[in-house]
């Protein structure tokens, strides 16, 4: 709470004095007026304000303790009775705003242990320091959305308590808080009147949003679940696409939790419903902030003090989080963005993705949100269906073509050559060797391999693809992605291993410790490697650890064929005819496994 403490003394009596003394302001005073104004305070002080008798705890509360702005808004703060008994501390629950000043009034009914009280209201006037921390602030723009408004009341709290009214309150609270400290603030709305319909609700929201050019965009809302009364807690959604995102919907979430006392429903990414998540160029979050269909919940939720506590704290968690956008840089914009082309069988279950792959102006990827026209995919009917979609910052619609095809009841195994996309070449080995080289001849020969036993194989790739500008997590997410759009039976990818001693050797294979399938494919294709190629046993692997592992819906298992810094090793992998004995024994071992 920063490096100093300042105390007020209310003696029960006459004499109005300050005195500074080291780290505290000590003032002396009656039982009424105002006692003067203190300047250059720290934005988070807390003000310790003793009296000459032990006070009656009862009596100590927000209610007798009170501050509030230059506009007369009362400011959230906590009160607590001071260890020795005869002290209050008051604190802010968010920091005072630099250059502003503030009103303290500590208002009768106070008593002491005795019952003598302090009979009239007492005022102390303060002003904050400013701060060059403003200055930063002033960088940034946060959009505050409060859900719903109008005609459309959101949820019904078990008082008749209408979440359009929670959401609007801690909205304003919140921006006020955020204006204080330097923040540019824009609102969706600032009223319950709405300028738009139904119909174009969330793009309304996005534009005031977009065309603010905002870096922050924050949803307010609460929660609803009539068929679970008692269903409570606070939880914060965030875009699955974007990490600062992410990071910011944990520290307001962190904050909220802290405060309120309300339980901790953790944060959570955005499902397809949730596009008020997907529309807009700033890192967006959605907080909502309790259960108004739990009745003690909603009777929280519906006081002042937890709307200004929860506004408070929002803003403490959006001012921590500012620098996780780093204003030096070069905004990137869309330069492109492909069509996708997607085909299923019939009958098959699919949905439309919530991001896609975008090439930005500075030649990198990343993943971008997406709001498609119609949610819900049919593939009852054999055809091809066109779907569009818009992406915030990207004037051009971008189309899916889903093909629905007649289902085909073969088996599909989803090989995945390692490496080879980007500047992700894989590990290098001696005189030259190169990892995604090798995982790419083995793989395309198991995949051939299967074929020829009527086994419908996917591949990851099937050519070098080192001209192709992608992360490393985006090309894992990508080869994920065309495993589960196939609704593959197995993922099985090929690498290579590396060491700075040569001495390491030999086979392994990671496999998904959960999963019983995913341990029986890595124990056939292990043993068949080592049967076949006469390589070192180095056994089964955890590999919990694995993106694919993690990303892929089928059983998953990743083998390491050998260790190209080794010199046997690295003349196996280098040797077409030893390839073929790699991909044979792979295949032997995925034949195994299915029972051909």
């Amino acid at each position: 709470m920063g490096n100093k403490m300042r105390c007020i003394y209310f003696v029960l009596c006459f004499l109005l004095t300050v005195v500074l003394s080291g780290r505290f302001n000590i003032v002396q005073a009656d039982a009424y007026d105002d006692k003067g104004i203190k300047l250059d305070v720290d934005n988070n002080k807390s003000w310790i304000i003793k009296f000459n008798k032990e006070l009656d705890g009862s009596t100590i509360d927000e209610s007798r303790f009170v501050v509030t702005d230059e506009s007369g808004q009362q400011v959230p703060v906590g009160v607590v009775l001071g260890s020795d008994g005869k002290s209050v501390v008051v604190s802010p629950k968010s920091e005072y705003g630099y250059g502003k000043t503030y009103n303290l009034f500590v208002k009768d009914g106070i008593k002491s242990t005795s019952k003598n009280s302090l009979v009239k209201t007492t005022k102390m006037q303060f002003t904050v320091k400013s701060n060059k921390a403003n200055d930063f602030n002033k960088a940034y723009t946060v959009t505050i959305d409060a859900g719903h408004g109008g005609s459309d009341t959101g949820n019904i709290g078990q008082n008749a308590v209408k979440e359009k009214d929670i959401n609007l309150s801690v909205a304003l609270k919140l921006g006020k808080i955020l204006q204080d400290n330097g923040v540019n603030v824009v609102y969706t709305r600032k009223s319950d009147t709405v300028s738009w319909d139904k119909n174009n609700d969330l793009q309304s929201r996005f534009d005031i949003a977009n065309n603010a050019k905002s870096d922050f965009f924050i949803s307010i809302h609460c929660n609803a679940y009539p068929e679970k009364p008692t269903a409570n807690g606070i939880e914060t959604y965030y875009s699955g696409s974007d990490e600062i995102s992410k990071a910011l919907a944990q520290s307001v979430q962190s904050e909220l939790v802290s405060n309120t006392g309300l339980s901790d429903r953790g944060i959570k990414v955005g499902l397809s419903q949730h596009e008020i998540l997907r529309g807009t160029i700033a890192s967006p979050i959605m907080v909502q902030l309790g259960f108004l269909t739990n009745e003690q919940e909603s009777t929280t939720i519906d006081s002042e003090q937890f709307q200004n506590n929860s506004a408070a704290d929002i803003a403490n968690g959006i001012l921590k989080s500012l620098s996780l956008i780093d204003k030096s840089k070069e905004i990137t914009t869309i330069s492109s963005i492909s069509n996708l082309s997607v085909n299923v069988a019939q009958g098959d279950s699919y949905s439309l993705p919530l991001n896609v792959t975008a090439t930005m102006s500075d030649g990198s990827s990343k993943k971008v949100n997406v709001i498609w026209e119609y949610n819900t995919v049919n593939t009852s009917e054999i055809g091809s269906y066109s779907y569009k979609g818009t992406v915030a910052g990207y004037s051009t619609p971008i189309s899916l073509l889903l093909t629905v095809g007649e289902k085909d009841t073969r088996d599909v195994i989803c090989i995945d050559p390692g490496h080879g996309v980007g500047g992700d070449t894989g590990a290098a080995g001696i005189d030259g060797l190169q990892e995604d080289d090798v995982t790419l001849a083995v793989g395309l020969e198991v995949g051939r391999i299967l074929e020829e036993h009527d086994i419908k194989v996917v591949y990851t790739r099937t050519e070098d693809m080192r001209s192709t500008s992608m992360s490393v997590v985006d090309s894992l997410q990508r080869r994920c992605d065309i495993s589960n759009n196939a609704n593959a039976k197995y993922f099985v990818s090929i690498h290579a291993n590396s060491f700075d001693s040569s001495s390491a050797l030999g086979t392994e294979t990671l496999y998904d410790t959960e999963n019983e399938e995913s341990k029986r494919l890595a124990t056939a294709i292990q043993n068949s490697i080592i049967k076949e190629v006469g390589t070192y046993d180095r056994g089964l692997k955890d590999g919990n650890w694995l993106y694919l592992v993690n990303h892929a819906n089928s059983p998953t298992v990743l083998t390491e064929l050998g260790f190209l810094t080794n010199t046997g090793d690295a003349e196996k992998l280098r040797d077409t005819s030893y390839q073929q004995k790699y991909a044979q024994a792979i295949a032997n071992g995925i034949l195994q496994t299915l029972g051909k």
